[in-house]
């Protein structure tokens, strides 16, 4: 029997998820479809002999006006667990760990006038510079190069770009406005309280409490469309032998789709004949390796806490001693002590890798590797005694399209596809603002805003499309 809904999610994933947890809040008939077994996408957690790693979630940033505000509507907590107030950063040159603070310790009238400018600055002009470097926009109010380190050491982390052209203006600079605005600091990111399975199963919950559905394990074959609107989605038929069949399709009717996949993959179930030649480019000029984040991870555990700052913060760093990348590293279990069997205590860490493709050297990948875990030791001797590591290459499922001046905003394709009636593409690789897994959040808030046609709250709580 045709199977009929009022809308139909690609991907449960934060994006998915938080679309599919607000529809059904509303009142519409959602069904939810995941390939993967597992709730999260590319932010997923999962165990590993004791420990509890993630595919590509770290810690969440959003300050209040986004998932949060998400999680709230739909009947749902989201806890702010520990949060960092403070940034270590290690000099190159020197060879040693310092604060954030001590850049600009000296200038804070300097740092007050960028804040007030920024804070003073609509959203709206912010838009503007989605084909600048940041500095150029920081540097209309000061050239200290402390006040200037703190706004970049932070894109390092939150943007995963390394030198200053490539840090994107606006992209940032909407980040830094939100948090001042509604925390009065440069930056708040948290561990959620429960942790990242907590997070997606309360929102996979809110849906199902209000009539909705989801599917894990269950891929898409197509999208429907004809006449320039949205018929559906084909399934594959339930228990296929051959690895190659086609066109042995289940269809589920829905008069709109929202797909939650990447740049690089939403091709593969939407015809681009059916988009404008325009937009089908915009889509494939975003979804180049080249342009995907991609960097090499390593979780290591201790038994004891190796010697840091403060065992809360997240560290970061430009140019690393022997790979030369920058990158970023915090001790997981001092957020959480439930990712880490007792008595342990596990890190995560990772180094960009930028230009990595598809069909990349392995053996480039194998070298930045061993590389890292030379710098990993030399920055932190004490992980040179680990009981547990494992390496992960994050490329494919990757954090997103790189954030560099002209990748950015108008530069990437609208989460609203311009000529087929009632199909979106809620990613946050498509235009969107934010960081992670809120960054996916919001993409999911504008297209259900848009779907329907009227705001969930008032728009000074936060931005969206």
């Amino acid at each position: 029997m045709m199977q009929n809904y009022d809308v139909i999610v690609i991907g449960a994933g934060a994006a998915g998820l938080s679309a599919a947890a607000l529809l059904a809040k509303e009142g519409k008939s959602v069904l939810v479809v995941e390939r993967s077994p597992f709730l999260g996408g590319r932010g997923m957690a999962t165990p590993d002999e004791g420990y509890e790693l993630n595919l590509g979630a770290h810690l969440m940033e959003d300050s209040g006006s986004g998932l949060t505000r998400i999680f709230e509507h739909v009947g749902k907590t989201l806890g702010h667990g520990p949060s960092n107030t403070d940034m270590p950063v290690w000099n190159h040159e020197t060879e040693q760990w310092g604060s954030i603070r001590d850049r600009y310790s000296g200038s804070k009238d300097e740092l007050k006038a960028v804040i007030k400018a920024l804070v003073d600055t609509p959203y709206e002009e912010l838009e503007r510079w989605d084909d600048r470097p940041m500095r150029a926009w920081i540097q209309q109010y000061t050239n200290h190069q402390g006040v200037i380190d703190l706004f970049e050491f932070i894109t390092v982390m939150e943007c995963m770009t390394e030198d200053w052209w490539d840090h994107s203006a606006s992209e940032n600079l909407f980040v830094r406005k939100m948090h001042y605005e509604e925390k009065n600091t440069a930056a708040y990111s948290y561990w959620p309280v429960g942790g990242w399975q907590k997070l997606f199963t309360d929102l996979r919950d809110a849906i199902e409490e209000n009539g909705g559905e989801v599917r894990l394990g269950q891929p898409v074959s197509r999208v429907l469309m004809d006449g320039g609107e949205v018929k559906g989605v084909a399934l594959p038929r339930a228990g296929a032998v051959l690895p190659n069949e086609i066109f042995h399709e289940d269809e589920v009717r829905a008069p709109v789709v929202i797909s939650t996949l990447p740049v690089w993959h939403v091709l593969n179930i939407v015809d681009e004949h059916a988009l404008p030649e325009w937009y089908v480019d915009q889509i494939k000029q975003m979804a180049q390796d080249k342009n995907r984040i991609s960097w090499a991870g390593l979780y290591m555990a201790t038994e004891e806490p190796i010697p840091v700052l403060d065992r809360q913060e997240i560290a970061t760093w430009l140019h690393s001693p022997v790979a030369r990348a920058s990158g970023f590293m915090f001790e997981m279990s001092a957020l959480d002590e439930s990712v880490a069997p007792d008595g342990k205590h596990l890190y995560v860490m990772g180094a960009m890798l930028h230009g990595f493709g598809r069909n990349g050297d392995m053996g480039f990948v194998k070298q930045k590797f061993d590389e890292f875990e030379q710098d990993v030791e030399t920055m932190w001797p004490g992980l040179a005694d680990h009981v547990f590591k494992r390496r992960h290459l994050v490329y494919d499922p990757s954090f997103g399209v790189i954030q560099k001046p002209g990748l950015v905003g108008s530069f990437r394709p609208h989460w609203k596809a311009p000529n087929i009636q009632g199909l979106y593409f809620a990613s946050e690789t498509f235009k969107s603002r934010g960081i992670g897994i809120d960054r996916a959040a919001r993409a999911g808030l504008s297209a259900v805003e848009d779907i329907l046609g009227r705001r969930l709250w008032p728009l000074d709580e936060g931005f969206r499309y």
